[in-house]
């Protein structure tokens, strides 16, 4: 449970730097049981502020007691009155949840679905009243969670924390060098001792800056409304027909619900031609299997921007130096692979060269 200082500093961050709250406006914070003690801190801040919140919570247990007694849909389509608050909220900040993660991995896909069936109205009424929004990480850094991931809670709280109240301007400079070297070049590299020596292409594409900040630019981007705290990353489309090589992951992958680790990325012609893992291959082939057309071309790379991550699940992308590659769909950030699949995996301590220039040198950004 995080102190009341603790607290407090992440929702002053947050409400600040984040998502500009002003007075007068309205604040929609959700959460769950154990995200309370954060959640309350954001109240406290926008009274402070002179804003307007609104506390919605949502008690665990009474979730999973909804899901043993095959009430799904009451979960997955809420009343009215929660879409009328949502239509007059200026500021939305959501508390990952329910917190039991392994739980949530072993729910059938179809009541997953049905869970989340308002996740399409959701971002549409999101857009049409103009909010701005967090999705906060530090909600998962639960001690059953810690134990899913074989992490450290401290540990986790602590990177988490960090990383959340860091002034995102603090890495907007490195941010845009990296961009514009980014869509200048024409060649990338990746290299790192335990086996990874992969070549993609670059074709003139516009880089994705990823500050977990919600800004004009950031609003314009279909679901750019809403912005995860933390993130800090940089990231473009690759070509993808062009990817010869092998990258070999060192960092663990938390995309697919479980611990998905010692992953590698075979690429000849363009094409995936292999992939193995120490860990977690059935969560990866469960998607990757019936993924469509272009499910094995590459699809991004991305750079990690922040000191503060390092095993904190889920941020792994965030890391500084942290170099990521992804296969599948790409269309949400400029590409034009339209495949239903997409997944990635992260090396950290590589080097990065862009048309044979350094920019990351065993994962210190140069």
């Amino acid at each position: 449970m995080p102190s009341t200082a603790q607290a407090d500093r992440l929702a002053r961050s947050v409400l600040a730097q984040r998502v500009a709250l002003r007075p007068g406006e309205t604040v929609f914070v959700e959460a769950f049981t154990s995200a309370l003690p954060w959640a309350t801190a954001f109240v406290r801040e926008a009274r402070r502020i002179g804003a307007k919140p609104l506390l919605h919570f949502e008690d665990e247990e009474s979730y999973w007691a909804a899901v043993r007694n095959h009430r799904e849909e009451l979960l997955g389509n809420p009343g009215d009155h929660e879409w009328a608050a949502l239509e007059r909220t200026n500021v939305y900040v959501y508390f990952w949840g329910p917190e039991d993660q392994a739980r949530i991995s072993r729910l059938p896909e179809p009541t997953y679905a049905k869970l989340t069936a308002f996740n399409r109205r959701w971002y549409e009424t999101a857009r049409k009243s103009g909010l701005r929004g967090v999705r906060m990480a530090i909600a998962r850094a639960t001690p059953a969670n810690a134990r899913f991931w074989g992490v450290s809670p401290e540990t986790w709280v602590r990177e988490t924390l960090a990383a959340s109240t860091r002034d995102p301007a603090d890495l907007r400079s490195t941010a845009l060098r990296l961009s514009r070297i980014l869509e200048r070049g024409s060649r990338v590299r990746i290299h790192h001792a335990n086996g990874t020596d992969l070549t993609l292409a670059l074709v003139g594409r516009e880089p994705v800056v990823g500050l977990g900040q919600v800004t004009p630019a950031t609003r314009k981007t279909r679901f750019g409304m809403m912005q995860s705290v933390p993130d800090a990353n940089v990231y473009v489309a690759v070509d993808e027909g062009t990817a010869d090589g092998r990258l070999v992951a060192n960092r663990r992958n938390s995309q697919f619900g479980e611990p998905v680790t010692g992953g590698s990325f075979e690429f000849s012609g363009g094409r995936l031609r292999s992939y193995s893992f120490d860990r977690g291959a059935a969560a990866f082939q469960e998607g990757y299997r019936p993924g469509t057309a272009g499910k094995d071309r590459p699809s991004f790379v991305e750079i990690g921007l922040d000191p503060a991550i390092r095993v904190s699940p889920g941020l792994e992308e965030s890391e500084a130096g942290a170099l990521t590659v992804g296969i599948g769909g790409n269309t949400s950030f400029g590409g034009a692979n339209t495949s239903s699949f997409f997944g990635f995996l992260t090396v950290g301590g590589a080097d990065l060269y862009v048309d044979e220039r350094a920019i990351v040198r065993k994962g210190r950004i140069v």
